[in-house]
């Protein structure tokens, strides 16, 4: 069920280096979350520099043209420590499928509770999986 959402500037990614970031992407969901090959969503923003608008420095790290900024949506219940092997998979898979940065690659976490989704069919088919238990 992880969605990704995933943005970049105009004019630094064509077709092949986004097939290659939607795959590396994927394989790290794979490795870190255990989600199976067919269960995938991509969203992908190609933005106007005026439209993608970043600072080119935070916390010690310069971002590039080639920024990408990640956001992954998911069902909650997974560890912490999951979590942060998964944010170490994406920046490794991604920099080498790539060519990135490993600054270049920003990362954002949303997790749900199971009845806040519907897969289709108007059900909450992961409703059992809840934030409060």
């Amino acid at each position: 069920m992880p969605t990704a959402k995933i943005h970049v500037h105009e004019g630094r990614y064509d077709e092949e280096r986004l097939a290659k970031l939607g795959e590396a992407i994927q394989a790290a969901l794979e490795a870190a979350l255990k989600v199976p090959p067919e269960d995938y969503y991509r969203i992908i923003h190609v933005l106007p520099r005026n439209r993608f608008v970043h600072t080119p420095s935070f916390l010690g790290l310069t971002y590039s043209e080639d920024f990408i900024l990640l956001e992954l949506t998911f069902i909650v219940g997974r560890p912490k420590e999951t979590r942060l092997m998964l944010l170490k998979e994406l920046n490794e898979r991604v920099v080498v499928a790539t060519g990135i940065s490993p600054d270049d690659l920003n990362v954002l976490i949303y997790e749900l509770p199971g009845e806040n989704i519907s897969f289709g069919r108007g059900v909450a088919q992961r409703a059992h999986i809840s934030a409060g238990g």
